[in-house]
């Protein structure tokens, strides 16, 4: 069976702003942070908008040790004591990210164009893949394994699925995981290409959607087997007791339309959690807006629920924050997790009505109120990736 994992903080930076205090208020209220993009140049784009983070600060240093102070305090750590130091010490730390090398080539040819081809700066290299968990390692003094996950919009929920193994497996007590993203033009101006975004808002699972938005977010959550956790008097959030990963085999950029692929990721993650179909109380969905999307994670949710599929809430928050890239699993996992504490079910904003085929249960007329036991988030990417965490309210020790 191996050890039982248990979510005992997290912290979070949406488009709304740090923590979760603006919840309430927007992403569980149908509010929407889609505005035109002030960061960099779009007058050549064919999109113009996005989910910008309303803070102060906005960069994958702070993202990171904000979010990864946040979860330690929720969880109980104290970095100024001697006994949470030891543990610290020993937590292994997995963050995701897009590991694509944009940040690193516009670096390099900024050198070159300006005749400065010397060292890279310390703030240009934190923009690496291959640095982010190293610059949390550091923040908690941890010595353990650190480990970046780059299979693009499902590195977060992946680096959260391999933490939890490590710990079901024994291998270690306690690792923080999650992922972070700033927008940045170049990869927006990619995904601009690709006409993969909308033009007003993103509208999942509705008639008149278009396409995506990204928007600027990271998370961090705190896993730990139940020993640990009870051992140092932590309260546990909620339990992380399956997750399930797998690839289409179709297209680059485009999911297999009978959504094969997801549906096997949410069975490996309901298998490994023993969880019957009956029990999932709420899917929070990858739902991306595009057309392609959300046909196949439809499909995909009713090959995996077959006639309980009509009767499960589902509903996408990419609709409030866009799509935040690398960072998007961790967020939404942290959104599931809000959801299950206060037993309330966040809407997908902006939907015009039904389309063809999407005939499930999409929260669009605001937040329902809901006891949720049991929780599925899901999130996908390019080149086919697919992932699912099953989160529960309860817990064994």
């Amino acid at each position: 069976m191996g050890k039982t994992v248990v979510i005992t903080g997290y912290g979070v930076v949406t488009p709304f702003g740090r923590g979760t205090a603006c919840f309430a208020s927007t992403i569980f209220a149908g509010k929407h942070r889609f505005r035109e993009i002030q960061g960099f140049d779009v007058t050549a784009t064919y999109a113009k908008r996005g989910a910008e983070a309303s803070v102060p600060d906005k960069s994958y240093r702070t993202f990171a040790l904000q979010c990864t102070d946040d979860a330690l305090q929720m969880a109980g750590f104290d970095l100024q004591s001697l006994s949470d130091q030891e543990r610290l010490h020993r937590a292994v730390v997995a963050v995701g990210n897009l590991g694509d090398g944009m940040h690193s080539r516009e670096f390099y040819q900024t050198c070159l164009m300006r005749n400065q081809p010397g060292k890279p700066a310390p703030d240009n290299m934190e923009r690496n893949p291959f640095v982010q968990a190293d610059l949390v390692a550091k923040h908690i003094g941890s010595e353990a394994r650190r480990l970046a996950f780059t299979n693009a919009c499902v590195a977060s929920a992946n680096a959260i699925g391999y933490g939890f193994d490590m710990i079901r497996n024994g291998r270690t007590e306690l690792v923080l995981a999650g992922g972070i993203n700033v927008l940045h033009p170049l990869v927006y101006y990619n995904f601009d290409s690709s006409r993969a975004m909308a033009e007003d808002v993103v509208r999942p699972f509705s008639k008149g959607r278009s396409g995506l938005l990204i928007g600027d977010g990271a998370a961090m959550l705190v896993l730990e087997s139940w020993e640990h956790a009870k051992a140092r008097g932590a309260d546990p959030i909620a339990e992380l007791c399956g997750w399930g990963i797998s690839a289409d085999g179709y297209h680059i950029t485009r999911p297999d339309p009978s959504g094969s692929g997801l549906a096997r990721a949410m069975r490996m993650a309901m298998k490994q959690a023993c969880c019957p179909v009956e029990e999932v109380d709420y899917i929070n969905a990858h739902g991306t807006g595009t057309p392609l999307n959300d046909i196949a994670e439809t499909r995909a949710m009713k090959q995996v629920f077959g006639d309980q599929a009509a009767r499960i809430p589902v509903s996408s928050t990419k609709s409030s924050t866009g799509h935040m890239l690398e960072a998007t699993g961790a967020v939404e996992a942290v959104i599931s997790l809000y959801a299950m504490e206060h037993g309330i079910i966040p809407p997908t904003a902006n939907y015009l009505g039904p389309d063809e085929e999407l005939d499930l249960d999409y929260v669009t007329e605001g937040p329902r109120r809901k006891m949720l036991h049991t929780v599925l988030s899901n999130s996908c990417a390019f080149g086919g990736n697919n992932c699912s965490l099953l989160f529960r309210r309860r817990w064994t020790g």
